[in-house]
């Protein structure tokens, strides 16, 4: 119902509306726009933007297609929970822009003699899986374990490095601090959140978002990792495809010519 490249393509508060409706699909089917708009907090002009931009005519229409998407054969989970993950996953196996984005983040890992991960909390126990999985391919990679760690007194060059930060809310000080010292010394940045419109989405050289919505269990966020973890896996196997691929391309043109 939502293509990626749309929902890349709205504004802060359209995305809202997006986020709103996917994690509460059974309660949107009884809502009027008002309800909607209302529980979203926003307002009925942003929500009939936010249905025009995913080719919608208007709201009776959507709601035609939100009741007879339901009448698909029974889900497995019945947690809402998943629903955003399952969106997440029949969004992108059907558009090939988010394929485009795991190529060029892996082109960036292979232009760097370093790579290194860094997150906080949840998303620093995921940081350190995604060093792992790309080492496991042979990439040299390192976790950055404190996120309090001062920054060295010298300076450094990091000119071949890349610093990958995970970050659910991509408004964590010690991510933003990160990127900013790493960029101010010549590395390369790669953000991946949960949020397109985060600070951290605007500090690095490029950002992969899978724009869920956030779950906090008072100041703790709990969001899935589930997006992130495929996200990282997927930048590692293009990553090491693209690595051995290299060399094999070279030689043919060496035999062509």
């Amino acid at each position: 119902m939502f293509p990626y490249q749309k929902i890349h393509e709205l504004n802060r508060l359209e995305l809202i509306v997006y986020k709103y409706i996917v994690s509460h699909l059974k309660e949107v089917e009884d809502m009027t726009i008002r309800d909607l708009a209302t529980e979203a907090h926003v307002s009925t002009t942003t929500v009939l933007r936010f249905l025009k931009k995913m080719d919608y005519s208007g709201f009776s229409e959507f709601k035609y297609a939100l009741k007879q998407s339901q009448k698909t054969p029974a889900k497995k989970f019945t947690d809402s929970s998943v629903e955003p993950i399952k969106n997440f996953f029949d969004v992108i196996t059907h558009e090939g822009v988010f394929s485009d984005k795991i190529n060029q983040a892996a082109q960036m890992i292979n232009a760097a003699d370093l790579v290194l991960f860094f997150g906080v909390g949840n998303s620093g126990r995921t940081a350190d899986y995604g060093a792992s999985v790309l080492s496991s391919y042979g990439i040299y990679s390192l976790p950055i374990n404190d996120p309090f760690q001062p920054e060295p007194f010298s300076d450094r060059d990091f000119s071949k490095t890349l610093l990958v930060i995970v970050s659910v809310s991509g408004e964590t000080q010690q991510a933003l601090q990160q990127a900013k010292y790493y960029k101010e010394h010549g590395a390369s940045t790669i953000a991946i959140t949960a949020n397109s419109y985060s600070t951290l989405n605007q500090v690095v050289d490029f950002s992969l978002s899978y724009d869920i919505p956030q779950v906090r269990k008072g100041h703790i966020n709990v969001t899935t990792q589930v997006p992130v973890v495929y996200i990282l896996e997927q930048i590692s196997s293009c990553a090491y495809h693209k690595m051995v691929d290299q060399p094999q391309n070279i030689f043919k043109e060496h035999v062509t010519d």
